[in-house]
């Protein structure tokens, strides 16, 4: 059996997982003409059509699809296998790819990097912020960070914070002594309608009815538009911990049986490699050592 040319293969996983010779070549620092060239060999050899190519544009053929599938996972592996080698000299190496929703790159995510970087000087790490869903494979990504991820078979990790939810507003505004009460609020655009929050408030239940005054995609949008006073809004205690203990917020009760969980996920693999565990490590560490891997607040009644 004519045996298959691997590095051009990688190549190709390169090209489909960036969506382009360009980007592919910007990438693997391998100029996109030699890049284009090992490719057509490579479908010269397998005798099939990789990737139909236009007018200033490329497409993965069906066939391409299915090498990618197949290909991407193993030469993942390899790249472990290779990281693990490289690493018994006790150095992590390699380039690291991640990507972080806005929530997490504006507490603290720079600092962690910047540790992580100072410790494993060889590691080159590039952070992409993204609110939607990413596929790490089909993207290209070794790490993705997310709250609250959907169940799935593809994507495995670990949880390194969970925290309560709060309803929480300006210290001024004034909490409802009457159930239904109506108040000004932000909401989340993923929680959808809001027709009624109940939270625990000390020993009682408050219930109120939002009435919405402004609509984020953005957690953080949401938070910062609370700090302004535009209404009340569902956070999670990890993040406006420092608020509500110097004033800036106050709490008005928490929403029973929810919580927010953060996860460092990666694609489902034989092999981890090196700089992922590294990494995964860091974060765990630093969110148990802030004592934010269970966060609570304590909530007074008004």
């Amino acid at each position: 059996m004519e045996q298959m040319d691997l590095e051009a293969l990688a190549l190709f996983v390169a090209v489909a997982t960036h969506g382009g010779l360009n980007a592919a070549s910007r990438e693997t620092g391998v100029p996109r003409a030699t890049m284009s060239r090992r490719i057509r060999q490579l479908e010269t050899g397998l005798g099939a059509l990789l990737l139909e190519r236009g007018r200033g544009q490329m497409r993965v053929t069906e066939d391409g699809r299915l090498l990618f599938e197949r290909a991407a996972p193993l030469m993942a592996d390899l790249a472990a296998v290779a990281d693990q080698l490289r690493a018994r000299d006790g150095q992590v190496r390699g380039s690291l790819r991640i990507s972080v929703p806005n929530l997490m790159a504006r507490t603290g995510m720079g600092a962690i990097a910047a540790s992580f970087v100072r410790k494993h000087p060889q590691i080159h790490l590039e952070i992409d912020i993204d609110d939607r869903f990413v596929d790490p494979v089909a993207e290209g990504y070794d790490l993705v960070i997310r709250a609250n991820p959907a169940a799935t078979s593809d994507l495995v990790g670990r949880r390194f914070l969970r925290s309560e939810i709060l309803l929480a507003a300006l210290p001024e505004m004034p909490i409802p002594s009457e159930q239904d009460a109506f108040v000004d609020a932000v909401i989340l655009t993923a929680t959808g309608s809001q027709t009624a929050w109940t939270v625990e408030c000390g020993d009682r239940q408050l219930r109120v009815i939002p009435r919405e005054t402004l609509r984020c995609s953005s957690m953080m949008l949401v938070y910062d538009a609370v700090l302004a006073g535009a209404g009340a809004a569902l956070l999670p205690a990890w993040l406006i911990a420092s608020d509500l203990r110097n004033g800036r917020l106050r709490a008005w009760g928490k929403v029973p049986g929810r919580e927010i969980e953060a996860w460092v996920l990666h694609a489902r693999s034989h092999l981890t490699s090196p700089k992922v565990r590294a990494f995964v490590e860091t974060l765990v560490d630093v969110y148990r050592n802030h004592g934010s891997a269970d966060q609570s607040v304590r909530v007074d009644p008004a």
